[in-house]
């Protein structure tokens, strides 16, 4: 809990020192809605208090944390519950391959955030507790906050396109780390995005795009675009497309951000490799 000097101070002022992905160990229940039963008044819902995780993690932007409860009618922020895992579970979502848990620089050892749980706390009771500063440095917020994105904000391909990018996706996860000519490729991208130039629900076929969007030239790996071109290509030559996708031909894009319009950009649909960029795992140490 607070000392006595952070008690007197505004409860607006102490808002200010919260910001996203900012967790406390001090809340020691979870709150959630579980099977409905018939009440009195009707069909309702009951609520089960969970003890066993580690705390909370409040996933609000901080633009929502900081706004003074008394002058706005955001008084609430949001939520989430601190879990454990053992080291199996742990390496995979270093890996960037489990959307639902967003790692936190500053959290204990083995322990991350569960975004598939989300409670709502009065700001009045979050400034009651002891905060601790889960981004400590602007990348670690960008990361938790592309963390965030990826799960609340994924596009739901659908089942068969996700059963042809399989070959892909295993390829650049197993080898995004390597020394190889197609690891360091994969480490010259920023984002994979995808591009239908059909509609999705067109049963007669759907032909797709890789984009593969380059990071600046100075952050490259590889130099050459032309090696990066063959490294990809070969492997996205390899995709077993399943009815009703196929490769466009070509079947792969390279290009900058200055070199796509905003249409372009925005008419694309972003992978799950995305979470390699940023993944603990590959973030490089100075």
């Amino acid at each position: 809990m607070l000392d006595e000097a952070s008690e007197e101070l505004s409860v607006a002022d102490r808002l200010a020192e919260w910001q996203q992905g900012d967790f406390t160990t001090d809340c020691d229940e979870f709150l959630f809605c579980t099977s409905p039963f018939e009440g009195e008044e009707g069909t309702a819902f009951s609520a089960d208090v969970e003890t066993e995780h580690k705390g909370i993690c409040v996933i609000s932007q901080t633009c929502d944390i900081v706004r003074d409860p008394d002058k706005t009618t955001v008084s609430y922020v949001t939520v989430c519950p601190l879990v454990e895992l053992n080291a199996t579970y742990l390496s995979a979502v270093e890996k960037g391959e489990v959307p639902r848990f967003g790692m936190l620089s500053g959290a204990p050892e083995n322990v991350v955030v569960d975004f598939t749980r989300a409670m709502s706390v009065k700001k009045e009771l979050l400034i009651e507790w002891s905060r601790q500063r889960g981004c400590p440095e602007e990348v670690d917020l960008q990361n938790f906050a592309r963390a965030l994105e990826r799960f609340y904000g994924r596009f739901g391909f659908p089942d068969e396109f996700n059963e042809s990018m399989d070959s892909f996706r295993i390829a650049v996860n197993k080898r995004y780390g390597k020394g190889s000519d197609f690891g360091k490729s994969l480490r010259s991208i920023s984002e994979f995005r995808v591009y239908p130039h059909t509609s999705w629900e067109n049963t007669e076929g759907v032909p797709i795009t890789i984009l593969a969007i380059l990071k600046d030239q100075e952050k490259r790996e590889v130099e050459d675009v032309e090696v990066i071109r063959k490294e990809l290509s070969e492997q996205a030559g390899k995709i077993a497309w399943s009815k009703p996708f196929s490769p466009f031909d070509p079947v792969l894009r390279i290009a900058t951000l200055h070199e796509l319009s905003a249409a372009e950009y925005l008419n694309t649909y972003p992978l799950e490799l995305n979470a390699l960029s940023f993944a603990k795992r590959y973030q490089k140490k100075d």
